[in-house]
């Protein structure tokens, strides 16, 4: 039998599914940010439950609209890639079949004890950070309510694009190469480094073209490696987001399901997005760093709050019978 070349090789079919992400992303930033601001101009979302959505569009810049074509190009390209891979082989129907996960009858419970555990953990942090003096209150200029209701959506809203993109089908397709511990290992550093592909926040872009997209592509690697040079940059950013990757991933091999990941996902953001509006730091970043930093998400305290609560998942999923690691976990 004739060896497969590395053009076969489903390290190779990963490499160009990849690639074509980053291409794809770069095409599909201008017309998704010329969508957004035109929606904006013509006043569709304007009043009602949508209004939340019509104030995001409005104050995202170019580099916001980026960060959601990458998670539209890998939802794109998920199903002709995970065809090309199985190329061959008996098609599976059905997305759940298609993305390797189990059914869930107890999906709304593991939704819901995430989403409190998480988004209680933070808020309680948050609140000791204001009672320690760390962090200050201000008027944030809406009422509670429009803040817990905006931080509610966009925390489900993250919570289920990412936890399909990251733990659904980019998980179904590393798993045809990776055994399950690396492949853990491997979706958690993805997933937290994935979020340092970013512009730097004073980059001034200009008036943006269909070829911006690919501008951003070579500012953000240039950004982003210069970040790995701060040692802070590790243990107070990189570290939180390792932890919450690990913690997610987890719950995804222990439960076959990505329903309590979602859960816990839109919890973090949810405390996130309730705490920023109405408090601010109340001490210079460099002499908090690296315990502390300028939102919840950053800071060594963060971290350890985040391994606690995934030490609390742990602890109530003990008794399920599933290995997460066993050689044949979905």
């Amino acid at each position: 039998m004739q060896k497969p070349t590395f053009r076969q090789s489903g390290a190779f079919k990963i490499l160009v599914f990849l690639s074509g992400i980053v291409i794809l992303s770069a095409l599909l930033a201008p017309p998704l940010y010329f969508a957004g601001k035109h929606i904006v101009a013509q006043g569709w979302l304007e009043g009602g439950f949508l209004e939340g959505l019509n104030g995001s569009l409005d104050r995202a810049k170019f580099s916001r609209y980026f960060n959601r074509a990458v998670l539209l190009a890998a939802l794109l390209l998920l199903r002709p890639t995970l065809k090309w891979m199985n190329a061959g082989k008996e098609k599976k129907t059905g997305l759940r079949e298609f993305l390797n996960l189990d059914p869930n009858p107890a999906w709304w419970k593991h939704c819901l004890f995430g989403f409190l555990a998480a988004g209680g953990t933070l808020l309680l942090l948050g609140t000791f950070y204001v009672h320690q003096g760390w962090y200050e209150t201000r008027d944030p200029g809406k009422t509670l309510f429009s803040i817990l209701l905006q931080a509610l959506g966009t925390g489900f809203a993250v919570g289920f694009l990412e936890e399909f993109v990251f733990r659904g089908a980019l998980q179904a397709v590393l798993a045809k190469v990776l055994k399950p511990i690396p492949l853990f290992f491997t979706i958690a550093v993805f997933f937290a480094v994935i979020h340092f592909f970013n512009a730097p926040r004073d980059l001034e872009i200009g008036a943006v073209t269909y070829g911006t997209g690919f501008w951003m592509v070579g500012r953000i690697f240039e950004y982003f490696f210069s970040q790995f040079a701060d040692p802070y940059f590790l243990l107070a950013e990189f570290a939180v987001l390792f932890a919450i990757g690990i913690v997610l991933g987890y719950t995804r091999m222990k439960t076959g399901s990505l329903w309590l990941g979602i859960g816990l996902h839109a919890g973090w953001v949810f405390g996130v997005k309730t705490l920023s509006p109405i408090t601010t730091i109340a001490f210079k970043r460099a002499e908090m760093m690296p315990w502390l930093g300028d939102s919840l998400r950053v800071g060594l305290i963060s971290t350890l709050i985040v391994s606690l609560t995934g030490l609390a998942v742990w602890a109530a999923l003990r008794r399920s019978p599933r290995d997460p690691f066993a050689p044949d976990s979905k």
